[in-house]
């Protein structure tokens, strides 16, 4: 009987450890809800506006708190030990976090919120348990709306290489082209409309989106932290190839097809089938890491 009541006592003593750490989680997530509020709200009509780069935006918190989840009863395993290094992360934080209110800079306030989140981990739990929330917590920073002229000379840059990478290989297959900047012009080709490489085929949602299943699946697998790294730099590369295949495939379509399939339907359907085809080179890779 003295085994089973110790067994009972341990899963007693378990259950109040995981219960204590759901309600200090919980008010912790209060707090923080609290304090960045508005900028949580400015977050909000960033990743809903026309045309948004962080449409992805709510589902980085979603995974974060799954990748968490997974990893309870290793963080559970480790004895708490409060620490004070937590409260000298979170000063700082905090004050930037009010001054980039104060002047109206969300973008500092958001960048101050998981480190925020860390050093109040920190100060509770103390580093053996705060360690596990560090990759979870990087995720974030491709959640965080970058300020508007910095998504303005990113995109022109991503268009421009897009343009230039894709005019090349274009004329490599044999397609005369002429091309002035984002505007590629097919002598040859059907009449009607000229290629205008847009915003959207900059590559920077697809830079997002990639980099978020990347640090995710990075996270999730069981793998060394070179091979982690491998598939997360994966992911970031099939970006740009995702975006150039996009762009060659415009090309393409436009001389043969001609001008009505630059946009609509086939449009939509083009990038969409050029992501999922780029999504399963990338499980490819992680099956390759996983073995």
């Amino acid at each position: 009987m003295r085994p089973v009541a110790l067994a009972v006592a341990g899963e007693s003593g378990g259950c109040s450890g995981r219960g204590k750490m759901i309600a200090s989680f919980s008010l912790m997530a209060a707090a923080v809800i609290f304090l960045f509020y508005p900028t949580l709200v400015w977050m909000n009509a960033r990743f809903f506006e026309e045309n948004s780069y962080y449409g992805h935006g709510w589902l980085i918190p979603a995974a974060i708190a799954f990748l968490i989840y997974r990893r309870r009863e290793l963080i559970l395993a480790v004895p708490p030990r409060p620490s004070r290094s937590g409260l000298v992360i979170l000063v700082p934080a905090l004050a930037l976090h009010l001054l980039a209110r104060l002047f109206g800079i969300n973008f500092l306030s958001a960048a101050a919120l998981p480190v925020v989140v860390f050093s109040l981990v920190l100060a509770r739990f103390g580093f053996g348990r705060a360690r596990y929330l560090v990759g979870p917590l990087l995720l974030t920073v491709l959640m965080i709306p970058l300020p508007g002229i910095w998504i303005i000379a990113i995109t022109f840059r991503l268009k421009t290489a897009a343009v230039d990478a894709g005019v090349a290989l274009g004329r490599l297959l044999g397609i005369p082209i002429v091309h002035s900047g984002i505007e590629i012009i097919l002598p040859s080709g059907p009449p009607g409309e000229t290629l205008k490489i847009g915003d959207p085929c900059s590559g920077l949602r697809s830079l997002f989106s990639f980099g978020a299943l990347g640090g995710f699946f990075a996270l999730l697998l069981p793998l060394s932290f070179p091979r982690r790294t491998v598939l997360f730099a994966a992911a970031v590369l099939l970006a740009p190839l995702s975006n150039l295949l996009r762009v060659v495939s415009l090309i393409v379509l436009r001389q043969t097809a001609g001008p009505g399939i630059l946009s609509g339907f086939w449009h939509i359907a083009l990038g969409i089938g050029i992501f999922l085809f780029c999504f399963l080179i990338f499980l490819q890779v992680a099956r390759w890491l996983l073995r």
